[in-house]
């Protein structure tokens, strides 16, 4: 653990070593004796403009990676790069096991995924997953063919289109090899798991008439289980009463034993009356306890600690999923004359992943399979509705993906007088299947649970109700069913571009850059049967299935207004109209200006208008069931079963709606069903930019950028979260969010949220962005620093509520996900001769996090009711790197051994989280990691 003195120290000398950046982060081209790491980037081609300049010209905030620095990180994968730095956030990532797909996606300044777009050499790329899916799997992206990544901190939809609103993401493939390079990467964590092999192979071929480059990589992730990381080796319930930073074991109320909650009080038989005579005052809740028959249940804690009868599910769940990627690239171009060269990419993924949950919980009440007083198992004479049984004889519930990612673009350059003209058509397509296991049919199920007359011919009745081990290989052949869902997404582009200079002005040329396209999108999600019909417990999907096209124009133009006596002064516009086959026309526009100034200042601003158009999911979507993380508002006792005092408005509002006063519900999960709408507008947002680049004159090898960004993004697509449903309907009493919440007309239980997407509300976010950047001499060598950080000044979303909109403000509050005040990134390398070595320092601030996920009490007058709270710590992560570099006759070979989370930080404890009691998305779960690398050029 870092305290924070020390924090302060290594902070301070980041800035004194690094004081100063291009926005640019990024490492010129390391020549064949030189291991110098050099963030300073001198003229590129930036993202965000299809006019030519240099990185100087730009009016937005880049950042650049390069491929040095890329392999300096230290990690195996383009997705846990992107996913590094400080501008992305709560981005989905192979941590995710629960609701997790295999795939790594980027989600800049934490607008979503979907709201990011990712190019390859300036083009679209795929969106990949498991069927109608709106963004793009960072690991169907070839690692070994990477020149450099460019992430433009802006919106960009007057050049790009649709889906650049946070941000763009460009990874720009190489050009320059001529020969043939092997490369291997192995890693393990310090616990011996988790291990990683990366092998790729590239050959390639440079000549005056252009070039061409193949690939062709494998890579092998190994799991961790929660139960190996002792931060993770149990679900823990907090006790917000006391706040005192105590907490017990938690986890279900479905056991492997058996679990009955008695709801209607039914007498039953004289078993039955016995059972009830020895529970006594305690009656109503009941556990199979192996030793002495049915007792009440305990609700204090698990079986890890032997405090209570909760099952413990958290050894049972991935913490780091598996999987295998193979991939191939090849690529080229050839100059047939001066004026025309025609390229060409192909790109071809094959991913195998997995998640791994816990085995199936049967909540009978959900399910509406009740076990009958008929039942040959049940000894009591009565009918019970609520059993809550954990299958674990059936194993664990598996879902496994395998999904082929390919893509190829055709396109020819030309020279038309002082323009340089492309024009490409570029097919993508990412198709594959799921398969899941350890689910039931639940129409087998009620006849398996139900009198014995009614199980016949290929029925067997099923025993719930006599503890573990007691469910038959035999029973379970009748109920189970492995489901295999098959899915793609499809996407086709046509499209020309032209840029040059238009006529020579005063002060320079004025620069333009135009285009037409036109692109295709579809996609489908086709679930097996059973789960399409509904027929099955757990997760229930229906089918999706959909397309749109849409036709675009666009233009841009760079007006030089002023040049002369070490000052610069220029103008940005670009402007996009569209066509959208589903909801219609529509134009979109940004501007700029930059001016440099002497001694080395510039000064920049950028408004742009941006749009994202409804996703093929987002229309299409089938119904399906999730199970966010919330419990009933007007259940007088908690998930752990511990009393829960009910508030004066939730006293009134859950009275009004007819539920009974002392009503118990222990589920910590509940039932939601989403589904998608063909009646979606396009989301707008509004972007602004300003900020300063300084190159001192007196100390060139300094650099630094300072960006301050606010977006606001109106008439967002989604849902509302089951929690802010339940909230508005029981807290706040809003009557359209009541509408929303379906019980049971019997048991008055929830039977499930209703979560049908719409244009629902708004995000508005702002901050501060810091690089600095230092490459030098010193007396020890040439030194390398920098520091890429984020100070985020507001994030608040606004939502629909009754008598007007409701406020969740996310910076220093968990309420959304992790937006700390402040977060970075730093990095100190020292290059001496052939050798290096560097320290890296990933830093995210602390929080609060609120009892039921909900601090508006903190922050806004109008809610009464101050919600206990708790600090969450900020979390800091240190790596170790080294590296060498040989030359032999037989080429040279590269050498890089390194140490991630040097001292096994675990992450930073969130109660309100999911499995480890953190944040997948945010914190490093896999603890201290050894890795190697070894790169081989001939």
């Amino acid at each position: 653990m870092i305290d924070g003195r020390t924090r302060t120290w290594l902070l301070a000398a980041c800035l004194f070593a690094a004081p100063t950046s291009t926005g640019i982060l990024a490492q010129d081209a390391v020549e064949s004796d030189s291991l110098q790491i050099d963030y300073v980037f001198d003229e590129v081609t930036v993202t965000g403009s299809r006019i030519r300049g240099e990185a100087e010209g730009s009016t937005a905030p880049v950042v650049i990676l390069a491929r040095e620095e890329i392999r300096a990180r230290g990690l195996a994968s383009v997705g846990d790069v992107l996913q590094s730095l400080t501008v992305q956030s709560n981005a989905t990532n192979t941590q995710a096991n629960y609701q997790g797909d295999g795939a790594t996606r980027i989600s800049l300044r934490g607008l979503g995924a979907h709201r990011t777009l990712v190019l390859v050499n300036g083009r679209r790329f795929v969106p990949g997953g498991l069927g109608a899916d709106a963004a793009v799997d960072l690991n169907a992206l070839p690692s070994t063919v990477i020149e450099r990544i460019e992430v433009l901190k802006d919106g960009a939809s007057a050049v790009y289109g649709s889906d650049a609103v946070g941000g763009v993401v460009n990874v720009i493939t190489r050009s320059d090899l001529d020969g043939v390079e092997f490369e291997a990467y192995q890693g393990v964590s310090g616990t011996g798991d988790g291990a990683a092999i990366d092998l790729a192979f590239s050959a390639g071929l440079e000549r005056d008439r252009g070039n061409i480059l193949f690939s062709a990589g494998y890579h092998d992730q190994r799991p961790v289980w929660t139960y190996e990381r002792s931060f993770s080796e149990s679900d823990k319930s907090y006790d917000w009463g006391r706040n005192d930073g105590s907490f017990t074991t938690s986890g279900s109320s479905a056991t492997p034993e058996g679990h009955i909650v008695d709801r209607s009080g039914a007498t039953g038989n004289d078993a039955w009356k016995a059972v009830n005579a020895a529970a006594g005052d305690e009656a109503g809740d009941y556990f199979l306890d192996p030793s002495t028959g049915w007792r009440p249940f305990n609700y204090a804690g698990n079986s890890l600690d032997g405090t209570g009868d909760l099952y413990n599910y958290q050894p049972e769940n991935y913490i780091f999923t598996p999987q295998k990627r193979y991939t191939t690239f090849l690529g080229g171009t050839h100059r047939l004359s001066d004026r025309l060269r025609p390229f060409f990419e192909v790109v071809y993924t094959n991913r195998q992943s997995e998640q791994k949950l816990a085995p199936t919980p049967l909540f009978t009440i959900e399910e509406d399979t009740p076990v009958s007083a008929g039942n040959r198992y049940n000894a009591f004479g009565r009918d019970f509705v609520d059993v809550r049984r954990r299958f674990v004889e059936a194993g664990n519930r598996i879902f496994n993906q395998d999904l082929s990612t390919f893509r190829i673009v055709l396109g020819l350059r030309s020279r038309l007088a002082s323009f340089d003209s492309d024009v490409f058509y570029a097919f993508g397509r990412t198709s594959g299947t799921t398969v899941n296991r350890g689910r039931f049919i639940r129409s087998n199920l009620t006849r398996a649970l139900g009198p014995d007359e009614a199980c016949t011919g290929s029925c067997v009745p099923l025993d719930i109700l006599h503890g573990a081990g007691t469910i038959t290989p035999e029973m379970l052949a009748y109920i189970q069913y492995t489901g295999v869902a098959r899915g793609y997404t499809q996407q086709k582009i046509l499209q020309w571009n032209l840029t040059g200079d238009l006529l020579e002005l005063t002060h320079g040329p004025l620069s333009v850059a135009a285009g037409v396209s036109s692109r295709w999108e579809s996609g489908a999600y086709t679930p097996d049967p059973i789960t399409a019909s509904g027929n099955t417990t757990g997760f229930r999907t229906e089918a999706t299935e959909g397309g749109f096209s849409v036709r675009a124009l666009y233009g841009e133009t760079r007006l030089p207004v002023y040049h002369g006596n070490g000052i610069g002064f220029h103008l940005n516009a670009a402007g996009r109209v569209f066509q959208y086959d589903t909801f219609g026309a529509g134009m979109t526009y940004e501007s700029g200006a930059s001016l440099e100034l002497p001694r080395g200042l510039t000064l920049r601003a950028t408004y742009s208008n941006a749009f994202r158009a409804p996703g093929i999911a987002e229309m299409f979507l089938g119904a399906n069931d999730v199970f966010p993380l919330v419990s009933d508002p007007c259940s007088v006792v908690d998930e752990a079963g511990n009393p829960r005092e009910l508030t004066s408005q939730q006293q009134r509002n859950c009275a009004a709606a007819g539920i009974p006063s002392g009503l118990r519900d222990t589920r910590a999960q509940l039932r939601a069903r989403e589904g998608g709408s063909t009646d979606l507008e396009p989301e707008r947002a509004g972007m602004i930019t300003a900020g300063m680049r300084y190159r001192p004159g007196f100390a060139p090898d300094l650099q630094l950028d300072l960006n301050y960004y606010r977006n606001r993004i109106e008439d967002e697509i989604g849902s509302l979260p089951a929690g802010v449903i339940l909230s508005n309907c029981y807290s706040q009493d809003n009557p359209t969010s009541c509408g929303q919440i379906v019980r049971d007309a019997d048991t008055k239980l929830i039977s499930h949220i209703v979560q049908t997407n719409t244009n629902v509300g708004e995000t508005e976010t702002a901050g501060l962005d810091l690089e600095a950047a230092y490459n030098g001499n010193t007396p020890l060598g040439i030194l390398s620093a920098r520091l890429e950080a984020n100070l985020l000044f507001r994030y608040d979303q606004f939502i629909p509520a009754a008598g007007g909109t409701e406020v969740i403000k996310a910076r220093g509050y968990y309420d959304v996900g992790v937006f700390p005040r402040w977060r970075h990134s730093a990095a100190l390398d020292l290059k001496w001769r052939r050798a290096s070595a560097g320290l890296t320092w990933e830093y995210v601030g602390g929080f609060v996090e609120c009892e039921d996920n909900d601090c508006k009490g903190l922050y806004r007058a109008d809610v009464v009711e101050t919600p206990a709270y708790r600090d969450v710590a900020s979390n800091s992560v240190l790596g170790l790197r080294g590296t060498y570099r040989l030359f032999t006759g037989a080429g040279g070979t590269v050498l890089t051994l390194g140490m991630n989370n040097v001292f096994d930080q675990p992450p930073a404890v969130i109660f309100n989280g999911l499995l480890g009691t953190s944040d997948f998305s945010t914190y490093d779960y896999m603890g201290r990691y050894l890795y190697l690398r070894v790169s081989h050029y001939l």
